[in-house]
């Protein structure tokens, strides 16, 4: 009985969880390929290392954990030539329901960006990308009745619980653009970007009929620098997937002491509409590195709880690069 009553809940458990918005950060700069394809090699320098770990309702129950890695590496130098080429990678880990509900999405893709002017101030990018997913059930992570001994759970003993559909991969096909300005005090960029093309099965069941739907991204940042000491960032971006919507608008404000420093603040707010939360960030650049944190402000309760969700980002860029304009890094 007890494990009938579990698989029914397995079932409820993911079938809800397959028809949620893909894993998404707030730091979305910390994980650009995963908010558009198309953003790889959209950045100064020649390369670009970024890590995200975000944890969501740490204080309600079992805290959704996310984590993110990429890279990517330009393949030519902006200032001389016309047509650029960059590759990149990225890895995402997802865990929720108490460690029970696990994936992991390894992707791959480049982008090839086009010079519109003699002055290299307006470009436009394509990028397609593959992604390996990994889906599974943890079943070592719960607990049943036939482990409960002296008055609490012991995990050392078996839970019977024989279910050989726990495990799902696939395929997956992502694209996007980006067109971009840059100026010696402006940049700007507007992208768009489709995932999900090859529309994978999401069920653990058998259930063809429970399909991953398209996910539609817009993407717009704008950078003001007044002059060198004082940057104005803002960006926005909205989301759609199946029947889920999101969008997430703010601006960021940067500080240098001095010319020759180092070390810059960075500081700013963002709002996001699914949830109806803020997220006042803070955040350092110092030469080559950049650190970030956020914490979330939900104007609502969850079961008499104020939800805690933060996330940290660090991000390693090459600054060598002296000769290209402004880009936008919110």
């Amino acid at each position: 009985m007890i494990k009938n009553c579990l698989f029914i809940l397995i079932l409820i458990l993911y079938s809800s969880s397959s028809n949620a918005q893909d894993p998404k950060f707030s730091q979305y700069f910390a994980a650009p390929l995963l908010l558009n394809p198309a953003l790889t090699g959209y950045f100064d320098g020649d390369y670009r290392v970024a890590a995200n770990m975000r944890q969501q309702w740490a204080n309600i129950g079992a805290p959704y954990n996310t984590y993110s890695l990429s890279g990517e590496i330009k393949l030519n130098d902006e200032f001389y030539h016309d047509d650029i080429f960059a590759i990149g990678m990225s890895a995402l880990y997802d865990e929720s329901f108490n460690k029970f509900l696990k994936a992991s999405n390894l992707s791959a893709g480049f982008s090839y960006y086009k010079f519109l002017d003699p002055n290299h101030n307006v470009k436009i990018g394509l990028a397609p990308q593959v992604s390996y997913v990994t889906k599974r059930l943890d079943f070592d992570a719960l607990t049943v009745a036939s482990q409960f001994q002296d008055g609490s759970f012991n995990l050392s003993l078996p839970n019977y619980l024989d279910l050989n559909s726990n495990k799902l991969s696939y395929f997956d096909f992502n694209v996007g653009a980006n067109i971009a300005l840059s100026l010696n005090k402006i940049s700007a960029s507007l992208g768009y970007a489709a995932y999900h093309l090859t529309r994978p099965n999401q069920s653990l069941f058998n259930d063809l009929t429970v399909k991953l739907p398209y996910r539609h991204t817009i993407n717009f940042s704008f950078r003001y620098t007044t002059d060198d000491l004082v940057d104005l960032n803002f960006s926005a971006h909205q989301l759609r997937e199946g029947s889920s919507r999101d969008a997430i608008i703010g601006a960021v404000i940067g500080f240098k002491p001095t010319f020759e420093s180092k070390l810059k603040l960075n500081t700013g707010l963002w709002y996001q509409s699914n949830g109806n939360s803020f997220f006042p960030f803070v955040g350092f650049d110092f030469s080559t590195i950049s650190l970030g944190f956020n914490y979330g402000l939900f104007s609502k309760n969850i079961a008499n709880y104020q939800p805690r969700t933060f996330e940290l980002s660090i991000i390693l860029r090459d600054n060598t690069f002296t000769k290209f304009k402004n880009t936008c890094k919110f």
